[in-house]
């Protein structure tokens, strides 16, 4: 009952559903940054990988010369010479290059 009240809440404000729920939610910027909201720590930081915790899971980011440039309670900025992926889910680490 509680989640249909949720979604129709959502739906009918027009908002994300990550708003509602309190899910992460990342904006790229180029693809040189990205703001990465609704974290709650830090997993792994490395300049080709970087995962942080989410409620749910872990978001990784991986790219070439990563650097933390901001973090906050909730929130991480991270930049780099070049974000190639965002992979939310798993929470082991994605070799890059490899299969899935």
């Amino acid at each position: 009952m509680r989640k249909k009240r949720e979604k129709r809440l959502t739906l009918s404000c027009g908002l994300p559903q990550d708003v509602v729920k309190g899910g992460a939610r990342a904006t790229l910027f180029g693809n040189t940054s990205v703001m990465i909201e609704g974290i709650s720590g830090v997993v792994e930081l490395g300049d080709t990988c970087m995962r942080l915790k989410t409620r749910d899971d872990a978001l990784a980011v991986l790219g070439e010369g990563l650097m933390l440039r901001e973090l906050t309670a909730d929130a991480a900025m991270i930049t780099g010479a070049r974000i190639d992926t965002l992979t939310y889910g798993r929470t082991e680490r994605r070799e890059r290059g490899g299969t899935s």
